[in-house]
């Protein structure tokens, strides 16, 4: 099993959601009015009047076999739509409850 967490400007949420639909991911969880920065380029998302965008996350425990489709859909989202900006990390997880 592998942890996933997407984190992505808010208004792509119905691009992350579409790819989850796709791949049968229904177990996840959604942290909203996230803030962050990119470390390359990209405005920061803080919530504020200067900088009113705000970054949401996604969690999802899934099998290995879907990581690499999802990570391929999570690039497409960004290719789309770059100047939003959207990450994926991956982890492994040793045991679940």
């Amino acid at each position: 099993m592998k942890a996933v967490m997407i984190v992505y400007n808010h208004g792509i949420t119905e691009e992350v959601d579409e790819a989850l639909e796709k791949l049968n991911i229904r177990g996840f969880t959604r942290f909203l009015d996230v803030h962050g920065q990119g470390s390359e380029k990209g405005d920061p998302h803080t919530g504020t009047h200067i900088w009113p965008s705000k970054n949401a996350v996604i969690l999802t425990v899934i099998e290995d076999n879907l990581v690499d489709n999802l990570l391929k859909k999570v690039e497409h989202i960004n290719e789309e739509a770059e100047e939003q900006g959207i990450h994926a990390f991956v982890w492994t997880i040793e045991k679940m409850i």
